[in-house]
């Protein structure tokens, strides 16, 4: 399995600074026969949208993503969201993905935090 820690504490404390976390958020379309968690395609593109949205982040200003792909039939269709939230609003460049949950595996205790975005 993995561990995943995200350790905050105010800057002003801090000795040193790895990263800054700017925004997060969540959504949940209810119940489904699936269960709660169960991922849904137009919920995930909207959380996208939503969340870049607000933090005033335009798909153009990002050069990586970490995508939540897992090689299993419930995880992997949701990677098919980046596109059309991310990916089709680009003109330059391509959004380069990647994966470390499909090359390692499916960690599931570690699988909240799973897209990280490199934003130049």
């Amino acid at each position: 399995e993995a561990m995943a820690i995200v350790y905050l504490q105010k800057s002003k404390d801090a000795r040193q600074i790895y990263a800054t976390y700017v925004y997060a958020k969540t959504n949940c379309d209810g119940f489904k026969h699936e269960g709660i968690i169960y991922l849904s395609f137009n919920m995930q593109k909207e959380l996208l949208e939503e969340l870049y949205d607000d933090c005033d982040v335009t798909p153009e200003m990002l050069s990586y993503m970490e995508a939540h792909a897992t090689g299993t039939a419930v995880g992997d269709p949701v990677v098919d969201t980046i596109d059309p939230a991310l990916c089709s609003k680009r003109n330059l460049f391509p959004l380069l993905m990647g994966s470390v949950k499909l090359n390692l595996g499916h960690p599931g205790l570690s699988s909240g935090l799973y897209q990280v975005p490199n934003i130049y």
